[in-house]
């Protein structure tokens, strides 16, 4: 190559590199980018978003629960008024394959706090109140979606005491939203305000679906509901935990008839599980000089029994095995009756847990 010819290919080179800078600045040879549009975009934008939530069903606990196997679905609820503060939480969870499922709720009204769980769906369960745990039983369990079954409750008792799982995301859809998002995760965060509250939205996947949402008014009211689905959502039965009695006691307050005593009435139907009704009994307590003893008793299976007692009292025992035959359950029936006098009770003794349900001698 002669000395004219590599200059001319320097120069070439020179040339090229500065047009390369010059275009680098004025955007003259940009790559082109693929447009997207709607759910396709990702973080969405705010019309995108708007859509989702407009849409029927955006956020629907029966679906969640009908589409995964393992599902959670917590809440907590807060409220402050005047200094008075309350908070509710719910933590629902199942695993259909382990046919287990977690009910868990904690109401704190002040300095009072009520704290129960109960995991269930095979013949063992967990019960936990506050923080210890024991262990239950069920002769006939029987495994219920927990989500499916609290929304039909809701549905039919809708003044009871439910997890606030039904968030209506259409009432939010139309304002206008901040969204980012981590593409690693498929995680977004969405959040606007209204007049009243600051709502922030999490969706995940592809295509993307609502999986957390929190409300703030300022600090008085806050609302947070998180979603956890697949192997993130454990659920385990606990074994030699200390047993704990039927969760059924009957009323202190008795009616009078005639020169008798009697109690009666119905196993709630909140009592979800069957109990082998040899493992309980009836007794009539009497309490003389501080001191309480059992004078009377009758195993539950036993259905009927009078006692006659040496001083001439008696004690009639009944009990009504009515929608479950052979078991113990809700919608049973019992009435027990004396003409005992002075301070008397009746309780019920588990034998499998060798504790008092209730009564004077329950621990």
């Amino acid at each position: 190559m002669t000395h004219v010819q590599s200059r001319q290919s320097m120069r070439a080179t020179v040339l090229t590199s500065l047009l390369l800078l010059s275009t680098a600045f004025s955007g003259c040879l940009s790559v082109p980018v693929e447009e997207c549009e709607g759910i396709d975009c990702f973080p969405l934008d705010s019309d995108a978003l708007s859509e989702i939530l407009a849409a029927p069903n955006a956020f629907d606990v029966v679906t969640l629960a009908a589409t995964n196997d393992k599902l959670r679905i917590t809440t907590t609820t807060t409220y402050e008024d005047n200094g008075q503060f309350a908070e509710v939480r719910w933590d629902v969870a199942k695993d259909d394959t382990s046919e287990l499922r977690s009910i868990a709720m904690r109401m704190t009204i002040g300095t009072t706090t009520i704290d129960n769980e109960v995991i269930e769906g095979q013949s063992s369960t967990n019960i936990r109140t506050g923080g210890d745990w024991f262990e239950g039983r069920d002769e006939v369990p029987e495994y219920n979606d927990p989500f499916i079954e609290l929304a039909q409750l809701a549905t039919d008792q809708p003044n009871g005491l439910w997890p606030p799982f039904a968030f209506d995301t259409s009432a939010v859809a139309d304002l206008t939203w901040t969204i980012s998002g981590d593409p690693s995760s498929t995680q977004q965060i969405a959040s606007a305000s209204n007049d009243t509250h600051t709502i922030i939205i999490e969706l995940m996947g592809t295509p993307p679906k609502v999986t957390g949402i929190e409300t703030y008014s300022g600090d008085e009211n806050t609302f947070i509901l998180t979603v956890a689905i697949g192997n993130s959502v454990s659920i385990d039965l606990q074994d030699d935990l200390p047993r704990i009695p039927v969760g059924f006691s009957i009323d202190d307050q008795p009616i009078i008839v005639g020169d008798s005593t009697v109690w009666y009435g119905e196993i709630p139907l909140e009592m979800s599980t069957e109990i082998d009704p040899s493992q309980l009994e009836f007794h009539g307590l009497v309490s003389e000089n501080g001191t309480t003893s059992s004078v009377a008793m009758m195993t539950v299976n036993q259905e009927s029994s009078n006692m006659t007692l040496d001083d001439g009292t008696w004690w009639e025992f009944n009990w009504i095995d009515f929608p479950m035959p052979g078991y113990f359950s809700a919608g049973d029936l019992f009435q027990i009756k004396t003409n005992s006098t002075g301070e008397i009770y009746v309780a019920i003794f588990d034998s499998w847990a060798q504790q008092w349900s209730g009564g004077p001698l329950a621990e």
